[in-house]
């Protein structure tokens, strides 16, 4: 009788010093990964914040938020919601101030870590912002005899690399009344290896 033989285990390496062994699913027999950004979450390194508020026609939903002058760069990706019609405008440097007052507290992802996160968040900035928008995008219909009957979402779909040092300015302007607007930040916080 033959003897069983038994596969030797795959390792993979973690951190710098670490190995651990990989698993396989049982039902479909291929490697059980989870992607970088889940990752980041069960690390305690990824947050969100959202900003909603309901605004009338040409009422502005504003967020500000800081990279701080760190080498642990955050990967966001931004959303606006909109439950009727709106423009969105982001601005990649922005003129307009930390309000204080107004600060956006981040909620790490992971609720039993104590990390926190190293961006300045806050909604109503000061001051006044110069220069045209980098990117603008008109989310719903068009007034139709005083009505708007749809909204949309404006979103990336890829992460942004925040630039050190840089402070960012979204602002969602309502284009009907009685709208409901949500500002949706998410991001993990992470330092280049290179």
């Amino acid at each position: 009788m033959a003897a069983k033989i038994q596969p030797h285990p795959i390792y993979a390496s973690y951190g710098d010093t670490g190995f651990d062994t990989l698993r396989m699913d049982a039902s479909t027999h291929t490697l059980q990964t989870i992607e970088y950004e889940h990752h980041e979450i069960h690390a305690g390194s990824a947050y969100f914040a959202i900003r909603s508020e309901l605004v009338d026609s040409a009422g502005d939903v504003e967020v500000r938020f800081a990279q701080p002058d760190t080498t642990k760069y955050a990967h966001m990706t931004i959303e606006v919601d909109s439950a009727l019609a709106a423009t969105i405008e982001l601005w990649a440097a922005t003129t307009k101030t930390h309000e204080a007052g107004n600060v956006i507290t981040p909620l790490n992802r992971n609720f039993n870590s104590t990390n926190t996160s190293g961006l300045t968040i806050c909604h109503t900035p000061g001051g006044a912002q110069a220069g045209t928008a980098n990117l603008t995008q008109y989310v719903g219909a068009a007034s139709v005899s005083g009505k708007v009957n749809e909204g949309g979402g404006a979103s990336s779909r890829h992460e942004f690399i925040l630039k050190r040092n840089t402070a960012y300015y979204i602002k969602a302007t309502s284009r009907a009344d009685g709208n409901a607007i949500s500002i949706i930040l998410d991001w993990y916080e992470h330092t280049d290896k290179s």
